[in-house]
């Protein structure tokens, strides 16, 4: 029988490419949604290889909430691969 006691744990991964004036507003809706849910959670964000400052907005969320985790990859890898990247 599974251990009731524990909450469920999330993940959600969220690639991205090219976004940060968008960052802010996608973190907030989350965290909001998240909230009213009582599980634990993390979110995921990939950078996929931005050019703009979308990896500095990421890592400054995950510099002031524990919850999230920026991951960078180098070049453009596509959809797909980030995703992967946020599921390693």
């Amino acid at each position: 029988m599974p251990d009731l006691t524990t909450k469920p744990t999330l993940s959600i991964v969220v690639p991205f490419h090219n976004e940060e004036d968008n960052i802010t507003e996608l973190y907030a809706r989350l965290h909001s949604v998240m909230e009213d849910v009582e599980w634990e959670y993390q979110l995921v964000f990939v950078d996929d290889g931005s050019t703009d400052l979308t990896y500095k907005r990421l890592s400054d969320l995950a510099a002031i909430d524990p919850r999230v985790t920026a991951v960078r990859l180098r070049r453009n890898f596509g959809q797909t691969a980030a995703l992967a990247a946020g599921f390693a």
